[in-house]
């Protein structure tokens, strides 16, 4: 094949650090939103502070495909999009105002009307394409799941035609009812997307080689690797490609589970987010919340309280449904019942068990294999050992089955039929667990690598982060929820299964027209396969539906919203400061730098108009925290250390706070530095300096002697400019917050707290009493610990260039009278807040630091 046309000369005019993202803006692409599109919006990036823009597939694709995961041609870039040349002329507008390019590539599947499986089809295994295709032979012909009537095919010269379908005749083929599995492994249960071997490196390179081209001429910086899982060799494919693509920062499409971590052996730079979106997502939802949720959930839907039965039968339901032809294959190779097949795959946890032929298996696969057949019957036992130790096909076909039945069963079944808190029913996200600390927070973000990609929004979670932001509210109101749920229900109802899902996401996506609300409920129910499902339509179910979305939408049920919306907001610029601050390399999904509530795809990949301009004080709010601190990670560069801070006082679990210090400021190896949380020691982990800390955790200049900052805690310092003067009543609240220039620009908590749609909570009666209650001996210890951290983190050469705070459960706090006397030591020098000015240095009132937002991000000021 030639080159493409316009590939032919190298675009360098960034500077060489920029290469590597710090952080990356995702767009998707369109027929609508081509390449020149995203060239007209490169200075409205730039200045937002991004790196890197981050885009959807651009290899040629089905031309009506509003996602281009369904290539066509891998030798093409796609001609909607304007092609090689477009793409050329992007890149080079992008890099004259310093962008950078990441791009998502495919390289596990395909869409099966392409010109290689066409001679396959027609040709059979003579085909020069025949090693390109995962196929299942059977006398010499793949089985093609498309007839659906009586319909006969018709012959038309060289083609044969069934509907819209073609097919060479005559062909090594044969066609079956289209509910049968296909003669090839596919994406998912999507028989038109059809599994590649880029096991074979002919066909990795066949299939990669404009993306290599792209990268040599320094068009193209990094690579988002989509759904890995489906690989055979995960972890050869990944060696390959780097042997081939060099340095380029490459991040895959993993899917974490619970504690579950990305292998060490794969040859990238981290997952694309999912893992830190729910870790993200739990700081802003209250555990006590739990409970009383799940008793409402299950009294109104009929559901089981228990989440794990629910997910076990619908991963059994899946497997009847779709995975017939796949559980057949693999009960062949290993030569067991069906029965085992189903059974062990419905009880595997993950998406994968990481288990190479010809290797021992890791004691982790042991685990993890072991642990779903000890749920299972004792005919499991002849397919576990072959699965962990039998033939490689018999260990890959397993592998390669785990990740479509997880996907089908939990992310497209149980997520929709267990929700008591739909907020927690995301990609990778167990709907059960309630809540995560800021320690586990802190514990989490130590052991990130250092440039995986953190996300709060793609364009396959369930719903925006903002309308997990106000679902995250319901977990400290469950009773006015319940109240307000009662009334609804009492005016319109439809389904038991659905309408409680019903409620939460109107309430979160207000206001919805009923036309994306009917659309988002059709979908949930058919992915619930409670009462409707895609292959089985009612047309008599559906019409009810929409005539419940249309008389819901009707409700007032905007009033609800706008009550919580105080504390929503809150949740909201939290959740986006702590991930754009946080380890890692930031991703800010195209139009989330302002509000946005979007359901599930295709919702959230509506079309995004740039500029973004502000609507309300939330967009205000939240395009000024992701501007500012999308510029500050520009400045700190990647690899920035991470130090856990900690608040003190009755209050302090409602704050998550954190210092980074800039990448050239950190003793580490080959440039990559983490902080680590725990007393008095500084640990290498892989090469990494790491310095971990305990409660009152501060972080010092490399320069300033611990006893000093020592010192510096002991005593308030509010320092000059716009946070000077609040007074020594640590208390005060209203004289913190008059202390602001930019005051009354946006709601913030303290005023939710006094606004008459405040949510009613009960106030613990002694939290004011201990507020004030002098604790000599453990400040004393505190001080003590802070110092031998201090030289920790001076003895691992971390300079703290920047400080993160930001509010947790906002409504708690206000029902307790506000933030009180907990206060928050930053680390030594003068620290300005770059969302209101202020100067800061020592131990600051959190009620004066978070007066006017409720986060506040600050950059050190007198270096």
């Amino acid at each position: 094949m030639s080159r493409p046309p316009g590939t032919s000369r190298r675009v360098m005019s960034r500077p060489p650090g920029l290469t590597r993202p710090v952080s990356t803006y995702r767009v998707q692409l369109t027929p609508d939103f081509g390449f020149a599109q995203v060239a007209e919006i490169a200075g409205y990036l730039r200045d937002l502070g991004v790196s890197h823009v981050y885009l959807s597939p651009i290899l040629q694709s089905t031309p009506e495909s509003r996602h281009g995961y369904d290539v066509t041609d891998h030798s093409r870039i796609r001609e909607e999009f304007g092609g090689a040349t477009g793409f050329r002329k992007m890149a080079q507008q992008l890099a004259a105002q310093d962008l950078g390019i990441v791009v998502d590539i495919v390289p596990n599947h395909m869409n099966t009307v392409n010109a290689q499986f066409w001679s396959v089809l027609k040709d059979g295994p003579a085909s020069p394409y025949a090693t390109w295709f995962d196929l299942d032979w059977v006398d010499g012909k793949v089985a093609l799941p498309v007839l659906g009537d009586d319909t006969p095919p018709v012959v038309d010269g060289d083609v044969l035609r069934y509907h819209e379908h073609a097919f060479p005749h005559p062909g090594h083929y044969r066609l079956v009812d289209w509910r049968e599995g296909p003669g090839y492994r596919r994406f998912f249960d999507v028989s038109t997307l059809i599994g590649l071997r880029v096991e074979d490196p002919a066909v990795l390179f066949a299939t990669h080689e404009v993306i290599f081209w792209l990268l040599d001429e320094g068009l193209v910086d990094g690579l988002r690797v989509d759904h890995p899982d489906g690989l055979a060799d995960p972890r050869g494919y990944l060696e390959r490609l780097r042997a081939r693509a060099g340095n380029a920062w490459t991040v895959v499409e993993k899917i974490l589970i619970g504690p579950e971590r990305l292998p060490a052996d794969w040859a990238c730079d981290g997952t694309t987010g999912y893992d830190v979106l729910n870790r993200v997502n739990g700081l802003f939802v209250d555990p006590a919340g739990k409970e009383p949720l799940i008793r409402l959930f299950a009294g109104l839907t009929g559901q089981p309280a228990e989440y794990r039965p629910v997910m076990a039968q619908a991963k059994q339901e899946v497997l009847d449904l779709f995975f017939g032809a796949e559980v057949d294959r693999l009960a062949r190779v290993t030569s067991c019942d069906p029965a085992a097949v189903r059974e062990l795959l419905a009880a595997m946890p993950v998406y994968r068990a990481y288990v190479v032929p010809g290797e021992p298996p890791p004691a982790s696969a042991i685990d993890t294999v072991e642990l779903a057949a000890a749920s299972c019957s004792a005919a499991v036992r002849p397919l576990v050992q072959e699965v962990l130790y039998g033939s490689a096909e018999a260990i890959v076909r397993f592998q390669q089955a785990c990740g479509p039945v997880m996907a089908k069963g939990v992310e497209d079944t149980a997520l929709y039929r267990w929700f008591p808190l739909a907020c927690l029913n995301e990609v990778g996200g167990e709907p059960d667990v309630f809540g995560v600390s800021a320690e586990e927070f802190h514990e989490f973000c130590a052991d990130l690598p250092p440039y995986t990609m953190t996300t709060l929004s793609t364009h396959d979670t369930k719903r925006s982060e903002d309308v997990r932001a106000r679902l995250s509210v319901l977990s400290e109101m469950p009773g006015e929820w319940a109240a307000a749920v009662a009334e609804w229900s009492a005016q319109v109802s439809f389904d038991p299964h659905l309408d409680y899902l019903a409620w939460q996401n109107l309430m979160a996506a207000w206001p919805i027209s009923a036309e994306r609300f009917t659309d988002y409920l059709l979908k949930a129910a058919r992915e619930a396969k409670t009462a409707i499902s895609w292959v089985n339509p009612d047309p008599d179910y559906e019409r009810r539906l929409r005539a419940f979305a249309e008389a819901a939408v009707r409700l007032p049920v905007g009033g609800f919203t706008e009550r919580i919306d105080p504390y929503a907001m809150s949740n909201s610029l939290g959740a986006k400061l702590v991930q754009l601050m946080m380890p890692g390399v930031p991703d800010v999904y195209q139009g989330n730098e302002t509000s946005d509530f979007s359901l599930v795809d295709p919702d959230n990949r509506r079309p995004v108009t740039y500029p973004r301009k502000p609507e309300t004080s939330w967009d205000s709010a939240k395009l000024l925290v992701t501007t500012q601190a999308l510029r500050l990670r520009r400045r700190l560069g990647g690899a920035a250390a991470y130090l856990p801070l900690r608040a003190e006082g009755a209050r302090a679990d409602h704050v998550i706070a954190f210092a980074r210090a800039s990448a050239g400021d950190v003793a580490a190896d080959h440039g990559i530095a983490s902080a680590r949380a725990s007393a008095g020691d500084v640990a290498g982990d892989r090469g990494i300096a790491s310095a971990r800390g305990s409660a009152g955790d501060v972080a010092a200049d490399v320069d300033v002697d611990p006893r000093q900052l020592d010192a510096d805690a002991a005593a308030p310092d509010f320092g000059g400019g716009a946070g000077a003067g609040a007074g020594a009543d640590l208390g005060a609240d209203a004289e913190a917050r008059g202390d602001h220039p930019h005051q009354a620009a946006n709601a913030h908590l303290t005023q939710a707290a006094t606004s008459d749609h405040r949510p009613q909570a009960a106030a613990s009666d002694h939290q004011a009493a201990d507020e004030h209650h002098a604790q000599p001996t453990g400040e004393h210890q505190a001080r003590a610990e802070a110092g031998e951290r201090a030289q920790a983190v001076a003895e691992a050469g971390v300079r703290p260039r920047a400080v993160v705070v930001a509010t947790r459960l906002p409504v708690g706090l206000a029902a307790s009278g506000g933030w009180g006397a907990t206060t928050l030591t930053l680390p030594a020098g003068t620290w300005r807040d770059l969302l209101t000015g202020g100067l800061f240095t020592g131990r600051i009132p959190l009620a004066h630091l978070l007066g006017q937002y409720p986060v506040s991000l600050l950059e050190r000021h007198d270096l």
